[in-house]
């Protein structure tokens, strides 16, 4: 069985990530709604961010709404590359780099469950919800694809405090990671770097997300690596051997 899920199949591969997504969306779409927490925790962030003199976010959303040109890319790049980038990068793990992608699923799937906890526990009204910001999804909705909010899903039934963390933020992070260690090009690396910096800056300048948001994720990915990747049954052996030897040393 195990040296069966070690060589993974496509086909089971595709319904494992259906479930999961299903689950997800389920799990994630029946929040929302403690609205006076969710908007209790957003101002909660924000006096945190000014706190720790970060609260640039209002800044860059004005920037971002008089620019024209960056409010539309920066829309097309919310709402397509958080899908189609993360469903390549893991079609190009199962194909390229089959030795690497168990683990690299499992991450994101740690992240993902994570993610979902926190949702639940600290929902968040994102900054446009609040005064003083534009909503950059609602300002180019009239010639998108996409719902005023930018969400996937119609908004009647899509958890609108689902922003801490950012799972947008944490699903490029875990592309960039993965194409940054496993691409053999230089160039390829290079703009998986960039990737999630540019959705960093798309998240934050929409007005869909604080910076906390982003912070929080990339800690989320940090322990999630940290689950996957660490050697935990060697390092539990050598802490076995090291007990043992005590041990008899003691006797």
């Amino acid at each position: 069985m195990f040296e069966y899920l070690g060589q993974p199949r496509w086909w089971v591969e595709i319904l494992l990530i259906w479930a999961i997504y299903s689950a997800y969306s389920r799990v994630r779409n029946i929040g929302g709604k403690d609205v006076d927490r969710a908007f209790g925790n957003g101002r909660s962030i924000a006096e945190i961010e000014r706190h720790l003199h970060i609260a640039f976010e209002p800044v860059l959303n004005r920037w971002v709404h008089v620019n024209g040109w960056v409010a539309d890319l920066s829309a097309l790049h919310y709402h397509t590359l958080h899908w189609w980038v993360t469903i390549g990068v893991f079609v190009w793990l199962f194909w390229r780099r089959r030795e690497r992608y168990r683990r690299a699923s499992l991450v994101l799937a740690v992240t993902t469950l994570i993610a979902l906890a926190g949702f639940f526990l600290i929902p968040t009204a994102p900054p446009r919800m609040y005064p003083g910001y534009v909503d950059i999804m609602a300002q180019t909705a009239s010639w998108g694809w996409w719902e005023g909010s930018g969400s996937p899903g119609p908004e009647s039934v899509t958890n609108q405090f689902a922003a801490m963390p950012s799972l947008h933020c944490g699903w490029a992070i875990w592309c960039g990671v993965m194409i940054a260690m496993y691409a053999r090009r230089t160039w390829v690396r290079v703009l998986g770097v960039l990737y999630p910096i540019s959705t960093g800056f798309v998240v934050i300048g929409t007005a869909n997300h604080y910076a906390l948001d982003v912070i929080a994720i990339a800690v989320v990915i940090a322990v999630a690596m940290a689950i996957v990747y660490v050697p935990w049954r060697q390092a539990a052996e050598a802490v076995a051997r090291k007990l043992a030897v005590s041990g008899r040393s003691v006797a």
